[in-house]
């Protein structure tokens, strides 16, 4: 299970994924891990959801 939580936010900020704070929000959260694993270069593309997650979280730490 992903943790959404600032950091995570930050971290798709930076990469230009804004999400609103409207409700469902953890939804889109989730898509938008989805949409960078398809998007990725070898060999992020193989990493997995929540090694994707754990990126978002480090990256603004």
């Amino acid at each position: 299970m992903a943790v959404y939580d600032r950091r995570a936010h930050d971290g798709l900020h930076t990469l230009g994924i804004n999400l609103s704070h409207a409700p469902g929000r953890y939804s889109r959260y989730i898509e938008a891990i989805d949409q960078l694993l398809t998007a990725a270069p070898d060999p992020i593309r193989n990493w997995t959801a929540r090694d994707i997650d754990t990126a978002l979280y480090w990256m603004t730490a």
